[in-house]
């Protein structure tokens, strides 16, 4: 019986130990002291969605606790939410958190509000706690860089990485704060630091995929953000940054599964829906994409490529009023931007504006290497202004068979720019890059030379003071020198800017398979680039490879359509040259129907002609009409002599292949003298 008695007490004090411990967890989750030391764990181990979730748990059931906002406020800051963050911040203090506790989080707070100079003086104060140093130096540098002071922000740095060297938050701050400023040598030091002590970092893995991307390509870049999302697969910034690069390179099915989940995850996201909106637009579907951008509710209006998108698609909808408003403050910023300025002139061209047409058109059509469709555009501004002769100056530089190289885009304040005196310190871009274009484009090569130089050795991890050093050193006639300095940039930020300059600087320096090369390493990351392709499929035409320049072009014109008559014929050689004879005759016919008055269209179309067994005139013809307009192509005349001499008129074949043989330097000069020894 006494052990019955024994077996009987002991189960009664076990059952009321259990009914004790579940009223006390019962006690801790209605009071929410459960929640909270939850989401203080989920805080620490960097899970800041989760945190939201459980402090927000521990408020609902005490609403009292000041250091269950000042958590929240943390976890609110780390998710961008700016105006809950510092609600929550605000309620902590009221509820007696000191405020020297406080100072980081809510300059965050300020920061994320678009408030820097609230923000600095929160964290400038003297009674910021020792502990908080290095965060708050952090904050001292990202609210400087926002206000321009990048001295101050580069020693608010230097401050925090003395204080924690080892901490990974300060390596990925100094990396974001290298790449604005342009150092991208600079950022990816950093960013292999911030990965070296914190190989599981989703912040420092996908900086480290940012500056890949731009470094080596967008191909080169999935691994990392594959690693990020690996280990933390509710990283908003992670999932946003490949989602860009996947769309960038046309896996749009990939990008919109991601920007779902971003959409999951964060049902507001503005970046998912501008993502889904471009790839609306690239389809051609624009109302479809005016509505996923207008998803995004104005918070990214001001960034460029928001502008960009917003003018496209309301010229797309017929409204260039709206196009203007988009377009405008984008050019004014970026004046050297020749999309959003062509753009802009057509905007103002539609709404009657001629004269700011013109204006707007100006710098570019003023560069040697303007565009047929700038100068057709430009040459119907011309004409809606009464000005036909400078209208028909503008359309026979259009029809020009051959596109000069580029040169320096000259602006308006150019001249005056370059007239006054050179930026006090040379080693800093923002108003040394500007006053070197200056130099070039007003002639003073050597000059710009020696001042791009001191540049370059001043920011040797800045990979815009290369490609200007490149810039110079092409104009005044070293290509091979210009190649090196554009591999230093390409080095550093392997964009298509670096990668077309280093292509056809090694072209005019003769190496043409190293201009090759360049140009098939930037296609095998960015797959869908339409001038790289463009400059491939003529690098594979040079070395006779016809069916990949026709595979590359067609490609290109799956972008682009079938309006560029250029493109029409180049699609029409490289169909010739492959044997099919059909689709050289269809892609050259329709090349001449869209610029009838352009010396190749005419050339390539009797040409095609020709070669198909073309018994009539109309081959002679065309061929004649496309020497008449550019006499001095020697191409031409070795068309317009062997075609003469197919139709038995050898001294007329003779003239036109001596024409062709006296100009210096023409590649096909040995041709030439084949067809005349034939005769």
């Amino acid at each position: 019986m006494r052990r019955s008695r024994l077996v009987l007490l002991a189960g009664a004090a076990m059952l009321l130990l259990g009914v004790a411990g579940l009223w006390q967890w019962r006690v801790h989750e209605r009071d929410g002291s459960a929640a909270l030391a939850r989401g203080l764990a989920a805080l620490d181990r960097g899970d800041a969605r989760t945190a939201r979730i459980e402090l927000m748990n521990a408020i609902k059931g005490n609403g009292r606790v000041a250091q269950a906002h000042a958590a929240q406020a943390r976890a609110l800051a780390e998710l961008g939410d700016g105006a809950g963050a510092l609600a929550e911040a605000e309620r902590a203090r009221a509820l007696g958190w000191p405020a020297a506790q406080g100072r980081v989080v809510m300059a965050q707070a300020l920061l994320l509000q678009g408030d820097p100079a609230a923000a600095l003086r929160e964290v400038r104060a003297p009674d910021v706690p020792a502990a908080s140093a290095a965060a708050a130096a952090r904050m001292v540098a990202r609210a400087s860089l926002a206000l321009g002071d990048v001295g101050g922000a580069r020693a608010a740095l230097q401050r925090a990485l003395t204080r924690a060297p080892g901490d990974p938050g300060n390596w990925i701050d100094l990396g974001r704060f290298y790449l604005a400023i342009g150092d991208q040598g600079g950022a990816i030091q950093a960013a292999d630091r911030a990965v070296a002590l914190a190989p599981t970092d989703a912040k420092a893995l996908t900086l480290r995929g940012e500056l890949t991307r731009a470094q080596y390509g967008l191909t080169a870049a999935l691994p990392w953000f594959d690693r990020a999302l690996a280990n933390d697969p509710d990283s908003v910034p992670a999932l946003e940054s490949y989602a860009a690069t996947l769309a960038d390179a046309g896996q749009a099915g990939r990008a919109l599964s991601l920007t779902r989940r971003i959409l999951a995850l964060d049902p507001s996201n503005p970046r998912a829906w501008m993502i889904q909106a471009v790839m609306a637009a690239r389809a051609g579907k624009g109302d479809l994409a005016r509505t996923l951008l207008e998803r995004a509710g104005g918070r990214l209006d001001e960034e460029p490529a928001t502008r960009l998108l917003r003018g496209v698609l309301h010229l797309d909808g017929g409204n260039a009023v709206l196009a203007i408003e988009a377009l405008g403050p984008l050019v004014g910023a970026q004046p050297d931007n020749r999309t959003a300025r062509t753009l802009l002139g057509r905007a103002h061209y539609l709404n009657g504006d001629f004269a700011a047409a013109a204006a707007t058109l100006a710098p570019i059509v003023a560069q040697r290497d303007a565009d047929p469709y700038v100068l057709t555009l430009a040459a119907r501004v011309q004409e809606a202004m009464g000005q036909r002769a400078m209208a028909a100056d503008m359309l026979a530089r259009a029809d020009w068979p051959m596109r000069a190289t580029a040169d320096a885009f000259a602006s308006p304040r150019d001249a005056a720019l370059a007239g006054g005196p050179p930026p006090a310190n040379a080693a800093t871009a923002s108003d040394n890059i500007p006053y070197i274009r200056a130099l070039l484009s007003t002639g003073r090569a050597a000059e710009a030379v020696d001042r791009a130089r001191l540049l370059s050795r001043a920011n040797p991890g800045a990979p815009a003071a290369w490609l200007v050093l490149g810039d110079t050193l092409a104009a005044a006639g070293g290509p091979q020198e210009a190649a090196r300095a554009y591999e230093a940039a390409a080095n550093i930020r392997f964009d298509r800017d670096a990668a077309l300059r280093l292509a056809a600087a090694w072209g005019r320096a003769g190496n043409t398979a190293r201009a090759a090369q360049v140009v098939q390493l930037f296609l095998a990351q960015n797959p869908n680039d339409g001038e790289a392709l463009r400059l491939a499929a003529g690098i594979a035409a040079q070395a006779g490879d016809w069916r990949g320049a026709l595979r590359m072009l067609r490609i290109l014109r799956a972008q682009i359509g079938d309006n560029d008559a250029v493109l029409m014929a180049d699609l029409a050689r490289a169909a010739l040259e492959s044997g099919d004879r059909a689709a050289a005759r269809a892609y050259a016919a329709h090349g001449y129907r869209l610029m009838p008055g352009n010396p190749m269209t005419a050339d390539m179309l009797g040409w095609v002609l020709l070669r198909t067994g073309d018994k009539g005139p109309a081959a002679i013809d065309l061929l004649e009409k496309a020497v008449t307009l550019a006499p001095g192509v020697p191409a031409l005349q070795l068309h317009l002599g062997q075609a003469y001499a197919a139709a038995g008129r050898k001294s007329e074949a003779k003239l036109a292949l001596n024409r062709a043989a006296v100009v210096s330097g023409f590649a096909g000069r040995q041709e030439v003298l084949a067809a005349l020894a034939a005769l």
